[in-house]
Parts: C-alpha cells; structure tokens; sequence
C-alpha cells in the first residue's frame, strides 16, 4: 500500500514539475523564425464586385513549427480566414483577415494579417491564451505557392520572420 501512495505521489510530482517547466520555457521576448504551410479549404470561387473588381473569402487550414524550437508558433496547427479583393485590370491584390493557432496543450495565439500591394506581406500576432497571454509581434511573411496534385486546391509554403514579447497587462 506504502509503495503505491508513493508511486502515486512521485508521478503527481515529476507530472506538476514538468508542467511547471513546460509554461517557464517561453522567453519573454525573442527573435521568431517560422515555417508554415497552408491549404486552403474548400477552394474559393470570385465574386464580381464591380468596376473590374473580385472579392473572394479564403479559408486556409495551417500548420506552423519554429525553427528554433521556441514554443511560440512551433508544432501548432491553425486556420486563417482572409477577405480578398482583386482588380482583373491592374492585377492588384489587397488581403485582410484574422489566423488562430492552437498547441498541444490547447494554448491559442490570435494574428491580424494585412497583405497590401507595394508593402511587405505581414502578420501581427494581437494575443493569446495560456502561455501565449500577452503575446505582442510583428512578422513578415514570405509565401510560394506550390504545385498541387489535388486540382483545384491551393497549396502554400512560406515564412514568418520577426520579434516578439510578452507584455503582462496586470
């Protein structure tokens, strides 16, 4: 009986250390490096909105892995939902929306993206739950489309480039 208490003791022990751990290992500001991946699902069809104009809304399932390993954006899967407008003329594209992301341990991170023609494509991440509260960046992105083998489907590859930090509000 004496062995099975002390068993159970000793895994509730290294279980709240390593938890303890787990949250103590985010830095409170860092450089990021990010590579992500996103599919966009279902495909979306333009709609014409006048004046030689499309808008289309985009669903794109994601997945994102730190390249250094800090846990922010790292082995967390996610979806973004995009507004897009296209001129067929001048061929500009204008892109607003909002990605969340979610880790293993359910902790979220909240980002606000704005691609605009002749400004670099960037995300800001506004927030997140957890270990992730107070979370304040700003990453620009590099993205590649590429070859698909399911028709009809886009396919991206990219980076996410920046700084961020942890700003407690209380």
């Amino acid at each position: 009986m004496f062995r099975r208490v002390f068993v159970g003791l000793s895994a509730a022990a290294l279980i709240a250390v390593t938890s303890n751990a787990s949250a103590q290992s985010l830095p409170p500001e860092s450089p990021v490096s990010i590579t992500f991946t996103a599919t966009q699902i279902p495909p979306a069809k333009p709609m014409p909105v006048g004046e030689g104009k499309e808008f289309t809304v985009l669903n794109m399932a994601m997945a994102a892995s730190n390249d250094a390993g800090n846990p922010v954006l790292d082995k967390m899967g996610g979806r973004c939902q995009f507004a897009r407008t296209f001129d067929t003329s001048t061929k500009a594209m204008e892109q607003h929306g909002f990605c969340t992301y979610a880790d293993n341990d359910g902790d979220q991170i909240f980002e606000q993206c704005d691609f605009l023609p002749g400004f670099p494509n960037n995300c800001k991440p506004t927030g997140g739950t957890g270990k992730f509260e107070g979370l304040q960046a700003s990453l620009v992105i590099t993205a590649v489309p590429v070859k698909s083998n399911y028709e009809g489907i886009v396919q991206v590859v990219g980076y996410k480039k920046g700084s961020y930090k942890i700003v407690k509000t209380h």
